[in-house]
């Protein structure tokens, strides 16, 4: 049986358009180059208004003899959310800020809801846009002491699943007093709190 060539290549364009348009309609497209910025900006469908601060303290040591070491450390997980240390650094100025570090949330998507527990709270304030904030607090404690640890930065949603957010690890306080150096050899323990549970459901 012969096939005529032309023939086929017009209908299998017509069935690869036909499946992209569908793909596209469902949202699946939308998903997969998006991820759960899909979600979260179709605010016709979806809402944010079932999300909340978790309660409870979750801690991780972190070495500051060997920085690099604690990359990858998990601070959260629950089965579908995960916080890890994404990076740590010293600036090796106590003006531009020491110790930091730097924490990276990892949520789940579908084209039903989205979820994404991190430090960071995700609004949405109008249809058009949307605003983020620090909801978590840290805490260092180090050689008998804790300090409260300022925030160094929060994101939007920079990855298909979720974000990122960090610290210094130390005060400038504890710097100027001595209490503090630039060159630690011990583990510190930082304890964060008011972590927050994004939530994107169905209108």
């Amino acid at each position: 049986m012969r096939i005529n060539l032309k023939n086929l290549t017009i209908v299998l364009a017509i069935l690869i358009s036909i499946s992209m348009l569908v793909l596209w309609s469902t949202g699946h497209i939308g998903l997969w180059t998006q991820g759960m910025a899909y979600i979260v900006n179709n605010t016709e469908e979806f809402t944010d208004k079932n999300g909340h601060v978790i309660q409870g303290e979750y801690s991780i040591a972190i070495d500051l003899q060997d920085l690099k070491s604690n990359v990858g450390n998990v601070l959260y997980m629950d089965g579908n959310n995960k916080i890890y240390v994404s990076w740590i650094d010293n600036t090796g100025g106590i003006n531009t800020g020491g110790y930091r570090i730097g924490f990276r949330a990892c949520g789940e998507y579908s084209l039903t809801n989205a979820t994404l527990i991190s430090g960071t709270r995700h609004t949405t304030v109008d249809k058009d846009s949307f605003t983020y904030d620090m909801s978590a607090k840290m805490t260092a404690d180090y050689k008998g002491k804790v300090y409260d640890s300022g925030v160094y930065g929060t994101s939007g949603l920079n990855y298909k699943d979720g974000d990122d957010f960090s610290f210094y690890i130390f005060p400038g306080e504890a710097y100027a007093a001595g209490e503090v150096t630039l060159n630690e050899k011990g583990t510190v323990k930082l304890t964060i709190t008011n972590l927050y549970k994004n939530i994107w459901t169905k209108k």
